[in-house]
């Protein structure tokens, strides 16, 4: 063989040789890419368990401290037993789980300050107005209190949202006909039926999510409709017809010396026909404001216990949050109404 034919057969296997070590370089490097993906995927998959749990470990928690009150008191309320479910920080907030942490919340609006917050414990679901057992007028004064809107809006809200359970079966139809729904780009019926889910709501003529946002920590779907007088606000309280200046005495008598709601020094009410004496023993009451409330109670509205309960739990690595859990308990069943996670 030549000396030209030996340097062309070397310069070939050169060749082959440097394309070979070429497509490994590559192929190499695609599987560390690849393997490097699969890694922060996994990593990432592995934060969203870790936040899953650590919500699902929150309302857990919340749950179980629930339940351990309600025994220890017999399913009543008293000041510490407020407490522990409404405002317990220690219990309930910042739970160290691995490395997460989750918090329990409800959230409500301050009854000094009227400033909506986060505060650890659960909300009382007997403590907000039953949308699907109250009547038009009731519910407009909740709608002209909360949205501030005038009596004709409010009326024409409020009244949507009976006829959406009620239509063609109660004094509330006529509010809007269903043509109204029927006409819509995607058109739907009305419902006719009880509300099973609170952000039904969303579907009602006049209810876009600002108004949804604000009524939500006021209204609720579930329970006798009956309210609980240790824990309703000014607002449902003055939707029911009473006074805002006996509200005010009524919500200052229950927060007790320190003036701050769900701590240990709280009135609690035991029976409903002594709430007018009750509060006038703290703050006084006059003859018409207390027949306001005597008139509550005569028309069986009043309750003193709750055993609904609902709550949000969040999980956070400390620097974002990872999952929200939303979701609704009754510990006479013992059993979870609602669960929503996002």
């Amino acid at each position: 063989m030549s000396a030209r034919a030996v340097s062309a057969k070397q310069g070939f296997v050169l060749v082959m040789a440097l394309w070979a070590l070429g497509f490994l370089a590559v192929l190499a490097l695609s599987i560390g890419l690849g393997t490097r993906q699969k890694i922060v995927l996994l990593g990432r998959l592995e934060n969203r368990s870790q936040a899953q749990f650590a919500a699902e470990a929150g309302v857990k928690k919340a749950v179980a401290v629930l339940l351990d009150d309600l025994e220890k008191n017999q399913l009543q309320y008293s000041p510490a037993a407020k407490a522990r479910r409404h405002n317990n920080a220690a219990e309930l907030g910042n739970i160290p789980l691995g490395g997460m942490n989750a918090t329990v919340f409800c959230p409500s609006a301050d009854e000094v300050s009227g400033q909506f917050l986060e505060r650890p414990g659960l909300c009382d679901e007997a403590g907000k107005l039953n949308i699907n057992k109250t009547d038009v007028v009731t519910l407009t004064r909740l709608v002209a209190r909360v949205l501030g809107l005038d009596d004709e809006k409010s009326r024409g809200l409020a009244g949507g949202i009976i006829d959406w359970r009620d239509y063609g079966q109660s004094e509330a139809t006529g509010f809007f006909s269903d043509d109204y729904y029927k006409n819509l780009e995607y058109p739907y019926d009305m419902k006719s039926q009880p509300f099973e889910r609170i952000d039904e709501l969303l579907l009602v003529k006049g209810v876009d999510k600002n108004i949804y946002s604000a009524l939500r920590p006021f209204v609720t779907i579930y329970g006798d409709g009956r309210i609980n007088i240790n824990t309703v606000s000014k607002e449902v309280l003055c939707a029911l017809g009473v006074d805002g200046d006996l509200a005010d005495k009524l919500l200052k008598a229950r927060r007790g010396q320190d003036n701050l709601a769900a701590t240990a020094d709280d009135h609690v009410f035991l029976n409903t026909f002594d709430v007018p004496v009750d509060v006038n023993t703290l703050v006084a009451l006059t003859e018409p404001e207390a027949r306001q409330l005597d008139a509550l109670n005569t028309a069986e509205l009043l309750r003193t216990d709750s055993l609904i309960f609902s709550l949000v739990a969040r999980s956070s690595d400390g620097n974002k949050t990872g999952r929200v859990i939303e979701a609704v308990f009754d510990a006479a069943q013992n059993k979870y109404l609602f669960w929503y996670e996002k």
